[in-house]
Formats: C-alpha cells, sequence, structure tokens
C-alpha cells in the first residue's frame, strides 16, 4: 500500500473519531464545538488533498479505462450529495447558536454517510489507485 493511500486511511479514521467523539459529547458542552470544527476542518483538507493527489491520477487512467470512467462518475454524484449533506450538518451545529434534541441522530445520520463512502473508497478508488502506481 502506498504511503498516500495509508495517509488517506489515516486520516478517514482521525475524522471518524473526532465525529464520535462529538457524538459522545453531545451539543451542550463547548468542548463538542471543538470537536465539531476539528472534523470539518479535517475532513475539507482530506477533500483537498484527494482533489489534489488522488484524483488527477485516476481521472488520467481514465482516459483509457471506460469501466474506471463510469466509477469515477458514479462516485463524483454520490460524493456531491454526502459533501450536501456533511456541510450542512456542519453548517447547523458548528456556531453553537443550535441546540436541537436532534443532534445525536443527525451525527449518527453523517457518521454513517461518511462510514458507507469511506468503506467504498478505500475498497474501489484507494486499490485502483495504488494499482496504478503499483503500489
Amino acid at each position: 500500500m502506498s504511503q498516500l493511500i495509508q495517509e488517506f486511511k489515516s486520516e478517514h479514521l482521525q475524522i471518524s473519531d473526532l465525529l464520535l467523539k462529538a457524538r459522545e459529547v453531545g451539543i451542550g458542552n463547548p468542548q463538542d464545538w471543538d470537536l465539531i470544527l476539528s472534523a470539518k476542518k479535517m475532513l475539507l483538507a482530506h477533500l483537498n488533498k484527494e482533489d489534489q493527489y488522488l484524483y488527477p491520477v485516476l481521472r488520467e487512467a481514465a482516459e483509457s479505462d471506460e469501466s474506471l470512467k463510469s466509477t469515477l462518475t458514479d462516485y463524483a454524484l454520490d460524493m456531491d450529495k454526502i459533501s450536501y449533506d456533511v456541510m450542512a450538518f456542519f453548517s447547523l451545529y458548528e456556531t453553537g447558536e443550535n441546540t436541537t434534541e436532534h443532534f445525536q441522530q443527525d451525527c449518527n445520520n453523517i457518521i454513517k454517510a461518511l462510514s458507507k463512502r469511506i468503506t467504498k473508497e478505500e475498497a474501489v478508488l484507494y486499490k485502483t489507485y495504488d494499482k496504478i502506481k503499483g503500489a
């Protein structure tokens, strides 16, 4: 496994851990805001890193691989939906102004959506990247 993919997997774990801790701490605790802000910052940095290093390699390979091109299109559409939901969640809770009783359920929904995406990325995209790079 390449160093880049190892870093991505480690970041996945860190983001998931932050969200799980935020869910445990709850919405009424100032520590929770820090966890939410940290999770958002880490997720955005991770997505930027994927955009910079992972996807260009995959897109180049997809130019001569219709199956990979189709997979990337499907993943992009899926990510658009997840990104919208995750950013809406962060917007709702990161300011500390929203103290709804739905926080844990909202947090669970985001954790599930990200978990599903992470599993798919690691099983398909990351393995494809490593295969292309010969890792």
